[in-house]
């Protein structure tokens, strides 16, 4: 089971590292806080515990929390029910509610204990005994974009969309990304974390308009499709708005200067025909002239949403 938690491998690879004591400072602990994107973590005498699993996530392909706080740990990844080999750990420390320790359990003891290899421990990495029952809640993790034991009783609703086949019923986060993808091209689904009637539906016409099985359920085959079609209406809404943008400035002013033409017209034809002494001919000329420059910017704002468009469900 070993393959399955690089970062415990990591971890136990460097039993023994410890501070070095005084001024200087143990310069892979430094490393780690570097690594783990914790930009002011210069030296081995703050609390590392968070440090030192951070550096075992980040050397074994897997995110940080980019926190020196054990208790960032409490947020991270997967939650299991209970702690597993491989699992992440975090413990209360005093009264304070933000401390806390964080380690990786190496083994599950039967007299309700975990053996955890964990970091700042006597000022080193090394092996440590705690009672299962004194984990925090929400402190059995398990990383992003792994795939948690089946025997740890992952909570569905941490999933990641991806890892598991969502059908009617399911239920959490993953089914919510599912449904946020699906109002990307179109399907005004309430993004609720419920694969419900109208979710399944969605995933159905989908599935008929990618020439896949019809049949609700959101497995690999299906969320492939649905990635390069969001990433393909991305892609294009980026481009229309880019095409709008570079197009507004120049239109606009070519509205302005249109308007401007017509006014500079005006003014001329009025001049013209004061020989006449017809104030009414003046203003019925200018009050002509206006209208147009305003019909004609009102057209150009119309012609230019015409151009962007609204999204169509599902569509090229």
């Amino acid at each position: 089971m070993s393959e399955r938690a690089p970062w415990l491998e990591y971890l136990s690879n460097h039993l023994g590292l410890r501070e070095i004591a005084g001024p200087k400072h143990n310069p892979l602990i430094v490393e780690w806080g570097q690594q783990s994107g914790i930009g002011w973590w210069t030296n081995d005498e703050d609390a590392w515990c968070a440090v030192a699993v951070n550096g075992a996530l980040v050397n074994s392909g897997y995110p940080s929390t980019r926190s020196a706080l054990a208790r960032s740990f409490t947020r991270y990844g997967t939650r299991l029910e209970k702690p597993v080999r491989g699992a992440i750990v975090v413990f209360p420390r005093g009264s304070n509610p933000l401390y806390g320790h964080v380690g990786i359990v190496e083994t599950v003891n039967a007299n309700g204990t975990v053996t955890v290899v964990n970091g700042n421990v006597s000022n080193e990495v090394r092996r440590s005994v705690f009672r299962s029952a004194s984990i925090l809640p929400d402190g059995i993790r398990w990383p992003p974009g792994a795939m948690p034991p089946l025997e740890a009783g992952a909570h569905q609703s941490d999933l990641p969309l991806g890892v598991r086949v969502l059908r009617h019923g399911s239920r959490g986060k993953d089914v919510e990304a599912l449904q946020r993808d699906l109002n990307v091209l179109g399907y005004g689904l309430e993004t609720d974390g419920d694969f419900g009637a109208r979710t399944r539906d969605a995933v159905m016409r989908f599935e008929a308009r990618r020439s896949l099985t019809a049949d609700g359920a959101a497995d690999p085959a299906m969320l492939a499709a649905l990635s390069t079609a969001v990433s393909d209406r991305k892609e294009r809404t980026a481009r229309r708005k880019t095409a709008a943008a570079a197009a507004s400035p120049i239109a606009g002013a070519g509205a302005v200067v249109t308007a401007g033409a017509l006014a500079q017209t005006g003014v001329q034809i009025g001049r013209d025909v004061q020989s006449l002494n017809d104030g009414t001919v003046f203003g019925l000329v200018m009050a002509f002239l206006v209208v147009a420059a305003i019909g004609g910017v009102l057209l150009w704002r119309f012609a230019l949403r015409r151009a962007e468009g609204p999204a169509r469900e599902d569509g090229l």
